[in-house]
């Protein structure tokens, strides 16, 4: 599969039996310095071509800000568009900092699916916190896909239409008969905790229909979610940049290219807050407030947040289907799952994971999935693609689809989630205790779990609006960082969770 020049990881397989177990090769993994994002990565197809602001800057670097969010992807594109059209962020002078080009991470490299993972969740949710917070876990992830789709809603025409937003019936089909009922008992535990509100409706299939109506190969049974969405994430972003950037000139810059590589606080000012001082290779730009939207690269500017939320690198593509694949969409996307494995011997994992949807345009298929060793799929660098991923994506078509033609694999790339040590993003005040630093204005949203879309955007909201000292009561509460919550996010417990996920 063609990788547009990229270079190929390092082929090597690191054995996890090279040290005691496979638990401190995790923990080594995860507690690894992520550093700043690679300076060429992967080609992500999304972004080709750049949009019109994928390089924009100033001429000169503001030398201070009210606000200065690090990171340009869906969360802080959320937070930039809440503060600048609140009536009491009307006089704040805002900064985007984003190490590359404009939505050049995550978000510019995932699958492009609006879907909830509220039904793989609940249980969990249901055992830690109780019916009425998975309830509402639930519920946000529905009220994320009726804010993008706001969002785009509100551009104009010819974004609108490039921003590829549709309704589709996301669907999954199951590989093995235990990972089925698992999924069914799930379902039908969020059923009755969080009854149908019109926006999603969950329902498990046969196998017959999951084959007949969505074209699955060999599967035991399916799921449908409807009322999920698929879209251009990429194009959408650029062109929400691009109207903020033209309505709120002389107060909102997004510096592309102009990684922080250093914050330094304690300055006091006037009135009792203090001065941060970030470092990029531009020179220092001044900020009373600091929002942290940098996800798997969190751990760069607060160490002592890594193995709590960790990178974790994951693989996409887009292939040419054969001739006899169907048309679908503008109706479906896919998913189909199993059993994950990790071999202990080669240390290879398989995340028996595969999602994708279909241009409705063009009918190409963007389907991302993983096999890969740990040392490949626990790193930040994703300025390759590996080889393994890339080969089994090549294939992957018709042996989870009913299709024997011969897809035409693009391109495939590479990008950045991440993760945490309980499973649950990480919003709200940083605690002086991880930054290190003096001052109380800084803040995070982060470590999405592999699931940022129907999360990143109202994350980002939530965390503009504390900033602003105002309540965020639709924010699920097992969301929040705090101070308690911080004795969980332990890198034991990371590594304990990991190894769970990847061994069941």
């Amino acid at each position: 599969m063609s990788s547009s020049g990229k270079r190929p990881c390092d082929p090597a397989v690191v054995d996890v039996k090279t040290t005691n177990s496979e638990a401190e090769f995790v923990k080594r993994q995860i507690t690894a310095p992520p550093g700043l994002p690679s300076k060429q990565p992967s080609t992500s197809a999304w972004q080709e071509p750049p949009g019109p602001i994928a390089q924009i800057q100033s001429q000169h670097l503001p030398d201070a800000v009210d606000i200065v969010i690090i990171g340009s992807g869906l969360t802080g594109c959320g937070v930039a568009h809440t503060l600048l059209n609140h009536p009491a962020a009307a006089r704040l002078r805002i900064t985007v900092l984003e190490a590359r080009n404009a939505v050049s991470g995550a978000t510019g490299r995932n699958g492009g699916h609006l879907v909830s993972n509220a039904a793989e969740l609940v249980p969990g949710l249901v055992a830690d916190f109780g019916p009425e917070e998975a309830a509402k876990v639930a519920r946000f992830s529905e009220a994320a896909i009726i804010r993008l789709k706001e969002i785009v809603d509100g551009l104009d025409k010819a974004d609108h239409e490039a921003s590829e937003f549709r309704h589709v019936v996301s669907t999954m089909g199951f590989h093995d008969q235990e990972t089925f009922e698992s999924s069914k008992r799930a379902i039908e535990l969020l059923q009755k905790i969080a009854p149908s509100t019109g926006v999603l409706n969950h329902n498990i299939i046969s196998a017959e229909e999951a084959i007949e109506k969505y074209r699955y190969r060999d599967v035991v049974g399916g799921a449908e979610q409807h009322g999920a969405a698929a879209l251009w994430p990429y194009r959408m972003l650029t062109a929400v940049y691009k109207d903020l950037l033209n309505r709120y000139q002389g107060r909102f810059t997004l510096e592309t290219n102009t990684p922080a590589l250093s914050i330094e606080s304690g300055v006091p000012i006037s009135d009792g807050d203090s001065l941060y001082i970030i470092e990029t290779p531009r020179g220092q730009i001044r900020s009373r407030k600091v929002i942290h939207c940098t996800n798997g690269y969190a751990g760069h500017l607060i160490p002592k947040l890594r193995g709590s939320l960790y990178p974790l690198r994951g693989t996409m593509s887009v292939q040419k289907p054969s001739a006899s694949f169907p048309r679908l969409g503008d109706q479906v996307s896919w998913a189909h799952g199993g059993q994950r494995n990790l071999d202990p011997r080669t240390g290879i994992m398989d995340a028996s994971l595969y999602y994708a949807q279909q241009n409705a345009v063009t009918g190409e298929v963007w389907i991302g999935g993983d096999v890969q060793p740990l040392s490949q799929l626990l790193t930040s660098d994703d300025s390759c693609v590996g080889e393994l991923a890339a080969r089994n994506l090549s294939t992957i078509l018709p042996r989870i689809f009913d299709d024997d033609g011969s897809p035409e694999p693009l391109k495939v790339w590479s990008g950045i989630m991440a993760f945490t040590a309980d499973g649950l993003p990480i919003v709200g005040k940083l605690l002086s205790s991880l930054t290190e630093r003096s001052g109380d204005g800084e803040w995070i949203s982060a470590g999405y779990n592999g699931h940022g879309m129907d999360k990143g955007w109202l994350c980002g909201e939530a965390v503009a609006r504390m900033v602003l000292e105002e309540e965020t009561p639709e924010l699920p509460g097992c969301y929040l960082l705090s101070a308690e919550r911080l004795k969980s996010l332990t890198v034991d417990n990371a590594v304990d969770r990991l190894l769970n996920v990847i061994e069941k």
